[in-house]
């Protein structure tokens, strides 16, 4: 089994299209993702940093001017299923954005985890339903759902999009 990968469509007004946003948490029982504090140094004149092992110090921040920062570096090496899923997924995404504006709108609240039916149905099968709020600007609050990337959400947008996918 492969770490859950999360996904939320986010509606940009702006652009009048979808941003298709991925979750990932480490449990630190799966594998094949991790995310760990990094050394890296770099000086206000360079854009690129160097990345150096914690326990290693280098020559050159010894006699440079060099700043010393700490970031959080990912790193994820995706099964051949996670990959499959995310090919998926993204096609549909390139669909559900070449859509007319009205097709989108159409979409926008069962592509939002607002279809509720669904939710329901993915928890009960065991698959992981996240949910949670954000502010936007006017500091109003935003209710956020993701699914978890499997195949049977891939059924479900295929489920979705079949009256559109027709048309072509």
């Amino acid at each position: 089994m492969s770490m859950p990968i999360f996904v939320q469509w986010k509606w940009q007004e702006r652009t009048k299209s979808f941003l298709v946003i991925f979750h990932f948490f480490d449990d630190y029982i799966k594998q094949n993702i991790r995310f760990r504090k990094k050394r890296f140094e770099g000086g206000d004149d360079r854009p690129a940093y160097l990345y150096f092992p914690e326990h290693h110090v280098s020559s050159l921040s010894i006699n440079s001017k060099r700043r010393v920062q700490f970031k959080t570096v990912m790193t994820w090496s995706p099964s051949h299923l996670d990959l499959g899923l995310l090919s998926e997924l993204l096609s549909y995404a390139n669909i559900i954005n070449g859509l007319k504006e009205a097709g989108k709108k159409e979409l926008k609240e069962k592509l939002e985890g607002k279809d509720f039916e669904y939710l329901l149905n993915q928890a009960e099968e065991g698959h992981y339903v996240l949910l949670g709020y954000e502010f936007n600007k006017a500091k109003e609050k935003n209710w956020v759902f993701c699914n978890e990337l499997c195949p049977e959400y891939i059924e479900y947008l295929k489920k979705l999009l079949n009256p559109y996918l027709r048309s072509y």
